[in-house]
């Protein structure tokens, strides 16, 4: 079985790499620069529409048997900004399902940044005075100091994968 990821971050690529282990599935998994179809910093549904622009585009220029998209973003609620992800995945028989990532607020100071225009992972390297956060830790794992950023997808890149390996109906 070969999987294409919609992305070519390391972070996105380890994490369905550890979920497919953790399920049993045994798959060739492939990174692939792909259009997100969404601004660099999705807020709220945006994140969705990105993560199945990744997921499909992912399966469509390449022989996979299935594509998964992750896409990171940021909703408000409570008055308060909250970072999260969304997996989305598809197989070549259309077969489809999609899971989202537990949410986290962040902090003002990162807050500022982002409606300055910065992406989160911007955000993050100028808090934390660092380079390339999301390539690893994120966001999260700068806040948490526990959770990494890979943690944080390898639960819902599960869940969006439950109907390829668990036929329910």
């Amino acid at each position: 079985m070969i999987i294409a990821v919609g992305s070519t971050n390391k972070v996105k690529l380890e994490a369905v790499k550890e979920a497919i282990r953790i399920i049993g599935i045994n798959a060739e998994v492939i990174g692939l620069n792909v259009d997100s179809g969404v601004p660099p910093q999705p807020f709220c549904h945006e994140t969705f529409i990105g993560a199945k622009n990744r997921a499909y585009n992912a399966l469509r220029i390449t022989k996979a048997d299935l594509g998964i998209g992750i896409e990171g973003g940021i909703c408000t609620y409570e008055n308060r900004y909250l970072a999260f992800a969304a997996v989305y995945a598809v197989n070549k028989e259309g077969i489809e399902n999609f899971s989202f990532s537990m949410a986290f607020s962040l902090p003002a100071s990162m807050v500022k940044y982002i409606l300055d225009g910065k992406e989160l992972g911007e955000a993050t390297d100028l808090v934390f005075s660092t380079k390339g956060s999301k390539q690893k830790e994120g966001a999260i794992g700068y806040l948490t100091k526990v959770i990494t950023r890979k943690d944080l997808y390898v639960q819902p890149v599960i869940a969006a994968l439950y109907p390829f390996y668990n036929r329910v109906e």
